[in-house]
């Protein structure tokens, strides 16, 4: 009896001394949290493992993380694969299928950056408008007219300008025989008798006015058919024209009469452009061919423009993202308690083996000890 319960205390004190020696250990990894020092001494295994090497911990597991788990040629293959490539596109065709409603207008889009885009877009078109038409002004204003106008308009112009003369000659054929050119011709006849007196009434001796403005009225008729009176209306035009064509284009419209010109024709460019209805339009009915081209063909090309230029350009990604460093930065900023509540509650069914292994292994010792005491 008396060797049985010097057997059962030697396992109750190994078991105690070898658990509480475990759970001692646990603790000393975390704990002290910083070191302690007697006079200029350092106190043993101040701090503890953890805070005392926590740096280090940080940086080999960032380079584990790095260069074993999160590799470069993993990222890769997981880009490359097929089933990153569909999910990829099928993000993208489901974009492209928004771009289809009623509501995506380029409006709306530039209204998630609070950008009025019709009024930017009109007050920018404004502004190159004016711009070009005054550096256009300002360029070739000493240029001779003739320089200017494009070849096709000037050829066209020529010939605007021969058909001139008969259509002039029609014209004023049509208006001398009409009832209004004879009451004209005899007003400015009766004008005529009025201020001349005496050289009027010498004239009136021998025909009276009605018929002085008939005889005048037929000659002018008459003169408008003349082949040289003709001739010589086409070539007064024709020299006033070419005339007109070697002006400067400056002599020809000054600079008030340009400024004048352009604040009237810059309205009428953005009136046609519309830039309210066209930002305010859906995209598939703005371009529908663009439309339709970017659905058959966008999402495919996109998604291998994505792969390639990930995987060419994945080393200076992952050098500048610096993985190893987040992991380590991150791991430095937690704080020695979270870290510790952290690994107890990712480890805490092995430490908690650990423990009672301690108890378990203390006991088996404590026993053997108690039975070689028995023989000593």
């Amino acid at each position: 009896m008396h060797a049985l319960l010097v057997i059962l205390f030697m396992i109750v004190i190994g078991a105690l001394i070898g658990g509480v020696t475990n759970i001692i250990a646990i603790k000393m990894l975390f704990h002290p949290q910083r070191a302690y020092h007697i006079g200029k001494w350092r106190i043993p295994f101040t701090p503890g493992l953890v805070p005392k090497r926590r740096e280090e911990i940080a940086y080999k597991i960032g380079n584990v993380i790095e260069e074993h788990l999160i590799t470069e040629a993993l990222i890769k293959e997981k880009i490359s694969s097929l089933s990153a490539r569909q999910a990829i596109e099928n993000f993208i065709s489901q974009q492209i299928q928004k771009l289809k409603s009623d509501d995506a207008t380029l409006q709306n889009f530039a209204r998630y950056f609070d950008i009025d885009l019709a009024q930017t877009a009109e007050d920018k078109l404004r502004m190159v408008i004016d711009n070009k038409l005054s550096q256009y002004y300002s360029e070739h204003q000493q240029e001779a007219l003739k320089h200017l106008i494009p070849k096709e308009l000037e050829a066209e112009l020529d010939e605007k300008v021969e058909a001139l003369t008969p259509l002039l000659c029609d014209r004023a054929r049509i208006y001398l025989s009409s009832a209004k050119g004879e009451q004209d011709i005899y007003n400015m006849l009766d004008t005529f008798f009025a201020e001349k007196g005496k050289i009027v009434g010498l004239l009136q001796m021998f025909m009276t006015k009605e018929s002085i403005a008939e005889r005048i009225q037929l000659e002018l008729i008459r003169l408008t058919n003349h082949p040289k009176a003709r001739k010589i209306a086409a070539q007064l035009i024709s020299n006033e024209y070419e005339t007109l064509k070697n002006k400067p284009f400056g002599e020809v419209i000054d600079s008030e009469q340009y400024n004048n010109i352009k604040e009237k024709f810059t309205p009428l460019i953005l009136s046609y452009a519309d830039i309210s209805g066209r930002v305010h339009q859906p995209l598939k009915e703005l371009a529908p061919n663009l439309m339709e081209y970017v659905e058959q063909h966008a999402a495919n090309w996109t998604t291998n423009l994505i792969v390639e230029k990930s995987a060419e350009h994945l080393s200076v990604i992952m050098q500048q993202v610096n993985l190893s460093g987040i992991v380590e930065e991150q791991i430095n900023s937690f704080d020695l308690d979270y870290i510790e509540s952290l690994i107890i509650e990712i480890a805490n069914k092995e430490l908690g083996l650990i423990m009672l292994l301690g108890f378990l292994l203390g006991g088996i010792i404590g026993c053997f000890q108690g039975i070689i005491a028995l023989f000593v």
